[in-house]
């Protein structure tokens, strides 16, 4: 990376002040979600709220908001320099725009209600965690308020993930293809092949876990997610994250009478993974250390969840991987079979659980 400007290599030694807060904040939301006791998450919303107020700290510095003033004025930036410069101006709106005591008690809140949440989750209690949910979604709406806005406040919201994303864009695109999508499922369910169950995930057969994350980490290898830089852990909700630039971390979930689920969510995410473990090692602790947007990260983890992992080849391929592991409870199934599992269409309203129609 060739950054010849004053103001910019001044930025980059002051941003990665930032990038080290961020990817500290970083290892204790994982842990947060990985491994912490139900009893400790007062203690680390604290911890979380502190760095998160050191972070703001940081990107409110005078002389950091002078220097960035300065660099946006100059004309003769190279494209590295302008992309530097662009994303700290997109960035910097969240802690330039909304007071710093609503980020420090967003930041608090969310953590907090991640462990009521999971509790909830477990016990299907939602209103354990609807008081929680009301104060975030309020303070939300306070950052809205701050950003700025067109038409409607999630806009605010939507631009934090997808820069120039809309509410008007969302609504239009969904009421274009909803219709198409359950009409859809509708054919597929009237079809005269559509079976509800294959008879592999109905309860009959066990698919122990230590096997499941055993075919997972041998499909993650496969797509050449590095293991000797990155993990795979257990969560409530898979996600990936990065710790540093040789530290990409990605999680799964497993149920104990289907495979499925926990292999095509290891790809999910081992595709976000290799994503980020493919960023250029010039871009660490720079304001080009991330994905462009959520929509290019999506894409990459879909691809290799979608496109290949339900691909009739790759099947092809994991069927007798498949049969090795699960010897007794695929016994009568084949490619053809399996194919179908794979590609099996079961509208539900979660997320990790769909088919590529749902």
């Amino acid at each position: 990376m060739r950054i010849t400007n004053p103001q910019v290599k001044k930025l980059l030694e002051k941003y990665k002040q930032i990038s080290l807060l961020r990817r500290s904040l970083a290892v204790l939301d994982w842990d947060l979600s990985v491994n912490l006791p139900p009893k400790a998450s007062e203690g680390r919303a604290n911890q979380i709220a502190y760095l998160t107020e050191l972070t703001t700290d940081k990107w409110l510095d005078p002389e950091f908001r002078g220097l960035l003033e300065e660099a946006s004025k100059e004309k003769s930036l190279n494209l590295e320099e302008k992309a530097i410069v662009r994303n700290l101006q997109y960035s910097g709106k969240y802690y330039f725009r909304i007071p710093k005591e609503i980020v420090i008690e967003t930041s608090r809140t969310t953590s907090e209600a991640f462990m009521t949440w999971q509790k909830a989750k477990e016990e299907n209690r939602f209103r354990d965690f609807a008081p929680q949910l009301k104060k975030i979604v309020k303070l939300n709406q306070i950052a809205a308020e701050h950003l700025g806005f067109g038409q409607n406040p999630y806009d605010a919201l939507l631009d934090l993930f997808e820069p120039g994303l809309t509410f008007s864009f969302c609504q239009k695109t969904f009421q274009r293809i909803q219709p198409v999508l359950t009409d859809t499922i509708k054919k597929i369910k009237k079809s005269p092949i559509y079976k509800e169950e294959s008879g592999l995930f109905d309860g009959k057969f066990d698919y122990p876990i230590k096997d499941q994350r055993q075919l997972a980490l041998f499909v993650l290898k496969k797509m050449d997610y590095d293991l000797e830089a990155g993990r795979m852990d257990v969560s409530a909700h898979p996600f990936t994250t990065t710790l540093d630039y040789s530290d990409v971390r990605i999680t799964t979930r497993y149920h104990k009478h289907e495979f499925l689920e926990s292999l095509t969510s290891a790809m999910h995410e081992g595709g976000h993974a290799l994503h980020h473990q493919g960023l250029k090692e010039d871009y660490k602790d720079t304001p080009l250390e991330d994905s462009i947007s959520l929509a290019i990260g999506e894409s990459q983890s879909r691809f290799w969840e979608n496109q290949v992992g339900r691909n009739p080849e790759f099947v092809k391929f994991l069927t007798p991987i498949l049969h090795a592991f699960y010897p007794e409870q695929l016994d009568k199934t084949n490619e053809e079979m399996l194919i179908k599992v794979f590609n099996k269409v079961r509208p539900g309203p979660i997320r990790v659980e769909a088919d590529e129609v749902t």
